[in-house]
This record gives structure tokens, C-alpha cells and sequence, in this order.
């Protein structure tokens, strides 16, 4: 009895110890992967439709995430089959430096937006920002710069933040913010982490990590930093759930759990979620009537607002909380950000026929990223082009005046409750 007990023991022991040394071997396998591959195991499982497929976001004191400056990274293009090169300025703005103070006499556009405007999986020669300059440029000799301060899982809020805080100083003679329709439930997101002004003006936006208590959050940390493998294995569990929890609610109604549920309402601007993703549109214009800059608000639909085909690539809806076969048409959410941008005497200009028109509206977008395309990229730049020799001043048209001459001011809208240049109403 006492010797079968014995051998039990030793037997348990060493289970143990090879159970041990089996984790011990995996624990140096991974090291061994992460020192040379030169990445994280964390960062090798990234869904490439994700929001920041790069993994150059950090988290950020002002607008919750930022990018890294001076960075340089490739993000596999699923569409293309090549590899995209990103590389980051000393701002953390893709593309090469901007120079400050700006030339005298150039004409500087800063387009803001997330990560849609960033587009990860489009080549810097084929982005709207490059098309769009080179189609203005056509049309006059004063020097045409545009500048991609496209912010991956930003909104109006953080990028309102990152404008006044940080690309105030570019000097800009036009703005261009790109609004979003997951901009709604990026909102929800980080407004609770904004600290504002007594009089309700965002003033920064924290990320978590950085102002959680230390005790609550360092153990863990801690833990994740020293092992490896429980990193890796708290993440790829983590990345799991999400994806079968993205199936359940995918298709549910639900604004809170659907990201883009709220699409349905025939009311949006009734929603107070919304109304609240349109606010920093107003902090933009209080900025622009004292900055010397003008401001203009530019949107685009979704693929999921285009046809149920548009980016249907695999995984691709789902990775944003939409089903695979979803298909919003609803004009309501246009209509509100129409009359509420017109009703702060700025221009605004919807490129929902531009890309919707044609045979194949869907080539303008990617089929396995919720993105433009380089087709839509063009389309947009064109349209974008059209609309400011039409409506804004500059010098590619004739009601230009330099800043040195006189100050730049928005132009007066005729009263009317909605306005576009998409050519619908």
C-alpha cells in the first residue's frame, strides 16, 4: 500500500515536471519567434480589416490613440495580393514631413478623418489626397498641398483634439473633415474618456492604460510582460470571443451591442448619440472663424449602405460588427448631417452618388477591408475636386483671395433646410 502510494507520487511528479518543462520550452519558443521575426506574437494574428492593421497606434494623452511618428511599417493588401508601404512624419501623419511654418505662398488642405482617409491598404500614389492635389494643381500655379491626417478609430472628437492641439500650427488654408458613419459608435467609445472645459469644449482625451489606477492594472501587466505565452494566449482567447461574440450580434437591432443598428432609424437626428458625434463639427467651426482657415464637411456611405455584395469579402463585415448579407439604404442619417452641418454656414458635400454610380459601384470599394479602393479613391478625389472649384474659394477659381490680402471667411449659404452637391437634392 505504502509503496504503491510512493509510486503514484513519483509518477505525479513527474507529470509535473515534464508539464513544467513543456511550458518552460514553449515560453523560449516564443521569445525565440518574437527576437527573430522582429514583431509580437500578439501583433502576428491582426485581422488585416481591422482599424489599425499597421500596429502603429500607441496609446495617446489627447486623443485617446495616436500614431507613432517617424515610423515605417507594410500592411498586407488582401485586394491587391501586395505589400503597402506606411510611413509616418514627425506628427504621427502618414505620409512625408510637412514643412512649418508653411512656404508663403502655398496653399496648404489638411483632410481629416479615421481610418478610412488613412487607408492602410492604399499606396500613398493612390490616394485621394494625392489625386486630389494633382487635379487642383491642373487648374493653378500656386502650389497645392494636401495633407493625410487621417487618425485610425478616430472620430470628430479626437480628431477635433488632434487639430487644435497639434495641426493648428500647419497653417492650413482649408480643412477638409471626412465624417464617418462608424464615427456614431466610435464616439460613444471615447467620449466617456474626454475631459472637457466647464463649458462642455473637449480638451483631451486620455487613453485608459494611462490613467488607471496602478495597483488594479500593474500585476497583470506585469504578468503579460514576463510571460510570453500568457500574453499570447490572454490575447488569441480575448480575439475569440470577440469574433463569436460579433456573430451573435451582428444582425440584432440593438444599437448598444450593433454598431450600426442606429442606420435603420428613419429619426437619427432624434438619437442622442448622434447629436453628440456631430458636436466637435461646431468646436471645428469656432476654430475656423478665428483660425483664418476654412472648413468643410465631406462623408461618404459605407459599404453596407452601398448593396449587400460590397465588401463582402471573408470575415471583412463581420471584423466591423455588420452581417455578412446587411444592406442600410436609409437617407435619414445623410439628411440629418446635412441640416446640421448647413446650419453652421459651412459647406458640405456628399460623395454617396459619386461612388454608388455606374455599373459596378462596388469596384470602389475593397472586398476584404471596409475601405476605398484605388478606384474610389480617384472617384472621391474627382468629385472632391468638382465640388471645390463649385463652392469653395481657392486659387483654382476665380473668388480667391490670399490671406495676405484678406482674411478667409466660409461663404453665406442660401437658407434652405438640406443642401448637397452630390446632385440628388
Amino acid at each position: 500500500m505504502f509503496r504503491a502510494g510512493l509510486t503514484f507520487l513519483r509518477r505525479l511528479l513527474c507529470a509535473a515536471i515534464l508539464l513544467v518543462l513543456i511550458v518552460c520550452g514553449a515560453e523560449v519558443g516564443v521569445r525565440i519567434f518574437e527576437v527573430v521575426g522582429g514583431t509580437d506574437v500578439c501583433a502576428t494574428a491582426t485581422s488585416p480589416c481591422a482599424v489599425d492593421p499597421t500596429g502603429l497606434l500607441m496609446p495617446s494623452w489627447t486623443t485617446y490613440r495616436e500614431l507613432k511618428p517617424h515610423a515605417l511599417t507594410t500592411v498586407k493588401c488582401r485586394d491587391s495580393k501586395r505589400d503597402v508601404p506606411i510611413r509616418t512624419n514627425s506628427l504621427g501623419l502618414r505620409g512625408p514631413e510637412v514643412i512649418v511654418p508653411k512656404p508663403s505662398g502655398r496653399f496648404r488642405i489638411v483632410l481629416l478623418g479615421d481610418e478610412t482617409i488613412f487607408a492602410p491598404e492604399t499606396l500613398e500614389a493612390d490616394h485621394a489626397a494625392r489625386a486630389l492635389k494633382e487635379l487642383l494643381q491642373q487648374q493653378t500655379q500656386v502650389p497645392i498641398e494636401v495633407v493625410n491626417a487621417g487618425l485610425p478609430g478616430g472620430c470628430p472628437l479626437t480628431e477635433y483634439l488632434l487639430f487644435k492641439q497639434r495641426l493648428l500650427a500647419l497653417q492650413p488654408d482649408l480643412v477638409l473633415l471626412h465624417f464617418d458613419w462608424s464615427d456614431v459608435s466610435d464616439d460613444q467609445q471615447l467620449r466617456r474618456h474626454t475631459r472637457s472645459s466647464r463649458d462642455a469644449t473637449p480638451l483631451s482625451c486620455p487613453h485608459a492604460s494611462l490613467v488607471k489606477t496602478k495597483h488594479l492594472t500593474k500585476p497583470l501587466d506585469d504578468l503579460r510582460q514576463q510571460f510570453r505565452l500568457i500574453d499570447w494566449g490572454l490575447t488569441a482567447t480575448s480575439r475569440q470571443w470577440k469574433f463569436q461574440l460579433a456573430e451573435q450580434t451582428a444582425s440584432t437591432r440593438d444599437a448598444s451591442a450593433n454598431p450600426y443598428a442606429w442606420l435603420r432609424d428613419e429619426r437619427p437626428a432624434a438619437l442622442a448619440a448622434v447629436q453628440q458625434s456631430f458636436q466637435p463639427i461646431l468646436e471645428l467651426a469656432r476654430l475656423s472663424d478665428s483660425g483664418h482657415f476654412q472648413l468643410a464637411v465631406i462623408t461618404s456611405p459605407k459599404p453596407w449602405q452601398v448593396s449587400a455584395r460590397c465588401s463582402a469579402g471573408k470575415g471583412s463585415r463581420l471584423a466591423s460588427g455588420v452581417a455578412s448579407d446587411a444592406y442600410f439604404p436609409n437617407r435619414a442619417p445623410f439628411d440629418s448631417l446635412a441640416e446640421y452641418v448647413i446650419g453652421l454656414r459651412l459647406q458640405f458635400a456628399d460623395a454617396t452618388t459619386a461612388l454608388t454610380s455606374g455599373r459596378d459601384p462596388e469596384a470602389n470599394f475593397l472586398r476584404h477591408a471596409p475601405r476605398w479602393s484605388a478606384d474610389g479613391h480617384r472617384c472621391v478625389a474627382e468629385f472632391l475636386a468638382s465640388f471645390l472649384n463649385e463652392r469653395v474659394p481657392g486659387p483654382w477659381n476665380s473668388r480667391y483671395l490670399p490671406q495676405s490680402d484678406a482674411p478667409i471667411s466660409r461663404l453665406p449659404q442660401p437658407r434652405s433646410t438640406v443642401q448637397r452637391v452630390s446632385g440628388e437634392r
